[in-house]
């Protein structure tokens, strides 16, 4: 039988109570097993282990086959064998499986699902007609930090294939209206109404605080 034996090590003691110390050389070890982690979440869906193989298949090419590991809580961890392989499936999309939407989020060591996943998510986010001068890094960066944090810019954006819009994934706070314009102020002080579209926008039901819950669909599915 496989497993890992394990020693006694005292926690230390604080204000009467027991807390167990973690150091960093406790969990370097661990982090770095999980670095090339997707955490994927399919919208009112629990797919099995294969349709979340042939989803991967469909994206992308792998060295070696991605491990996928199921939660309880209804979402899945994706461990690439490189950070490459992971962004690949990362700033692809948007995706379905099964006809429902997917959540696909970098794993962080303060990752929560319910902080995260059903509360801040990635988008991508189109700006139609964006001022070609206004393409440079550090003003696509400012732009996506006003509606939230910016991950990424489309390919087509970078080499500037496509001018007729910039596109970017952004994480944002879907328990709040998603901006329709943003206000740039350009270097020469003069405003600008910058229109704002979304590739999907997902529905968030402030009753039950799920992403895509409609409570005005479950009424008409009651007898």
């Amino acid at each position: 039988m496989k497993g890992m034996n394990l020693q006694f090590i005292a926690p230390i003691i604080q204000n009467g109570e027991k807390i167990v110390q973690l150091d960093p050389e406790d969990v370097e070890q661990e982090n770095e097993k999980w670095r090339s982690v997707i955490v994927l979440y399919v919208i009112r869906d629990s797919p099995t282990i294969g349709a979340m193989e042939r989803f991967l298949s469909s994206v992308g090419k792998f060295s070696v086959k991605p491990q996928i590991f199921y939660h309880n809580d209804d979402y899945f961890v994706i461990r690439f064998s490189n950070l490459e392989e992971r962004d690949q499936v990362l700033y692809s999309g948007p995706h379905t499986v099964n006809n429902r939407p997917i959540i696909m989020k970098s794993w962080s060591t303060n990752f929560n699902l319910h902080d995260e996943i059903l509360k801040i998510i990635p988008l991508w986010v189109r700006f139609p007609n964006l001022p070609l001068n206004c393409w440079s890094m550090k003003a696509l960066s400012k732009l996506g930090s006003a509606l939230g944090n910016p991950i990424y810019a489309y390919e087509c954006t970078i080499g500037s294939i496509r001018i007729s819009y910039v596109r970017m994934l952004i994480e944002m706070d879907v328990t709040k209206p998603l901006p329709r314009t943003v206000k740039l102020q350009d270097p020469k002080g003069k405003i600008i109404q910058q229109e704002i579209t979304y590739d999907w926008e997902p529905s968030f039901c402030a009753k039950y605080l799920k992403i895509g819950h409609d409570c005005n669909e479950d009424k008409t599915l009651q007898p």
